[in-house]
């Protein structure tokens, strides 16, 4: 088993590469299997097409980033920091997969038309436990709240030109929104 998990790790690795820098459209199943160094039948054995293999990334990368927004969520400081953090960690991963790849346009739009469901039930979770601190925080209006961050943080992601970018805003996003809500 321990050598059917490295073969499908070593073909989402090739599959991410290989996404990042010719896109959806312009990976085939062919290139995927050259690029991880097996078999198309070998490939297939384990997806049946390319669409396939970029689910199975999006999975891969939704689980890391859901750990990675919670950690911080729950990390130390108060509930500005930690609200901050976790906005940091979540924008700077997509950031940073994206950075460099001429196709970060076309993978945005792909990701949203084939993996809506995972990207509804992240933002469900990473919605709900944002909303849980706010709440325990002591903050007016959680629920509220929580959208509005939720969604001025996306727009902040998708604006920013760097990484280095990021956190300033997020962490003034986050003072200037939770510090007046909190009792």
């Amino acid at each position: 088993m321990k050598a059917n998990t490295g073969k499908r790790e070593t073909i989402l690795a090739a599959g991410r590469r290989l996404f990042l820098k010719h896109g959806l459209r312009g990976a085939s199943m062919e290139a995927i299997a050259r690029e991880a160094g097996i078999a198309k039948p070998t490939l297939y054995a384990y997806f049946p097409d390319k669409q396939a293999v970029f689910l199975a990334i999006v999975d891969e990368l939704v689980a890391l980033w859901r750990q990675d927004f919670l950690a911080a969520l729950r990390g130390e400081g108060d509930i500005v920091q930690r609200t901050g953090a976790a906005l940091v960690a979540k924008h700077k991963a997509v950031m940073a997969l994206l950075a460099g790849s001429p196709h970060a346009a076309e993978i945005y739009g792909e990701q949203d038309r084939l993996a809506a469901p995972q990207f509804r039930q992240l933002e469900a979770e990473l919605s709900a436990a944002l909303d849980a601190e706010l709440t325990l925080a002591g903050a007016a209006r959680p629920r509220l709240l929580t959208q509005l961050l939720l969604a001025a943080s996306f727009g902040i992601g998708h604006k920013a030109q760097s990484p280095a970018e990021l956190g300033p805003a997020l962490r003034l996003l986050s003072e200037r929104l939770i510090r007046p809500e909190l009792g």
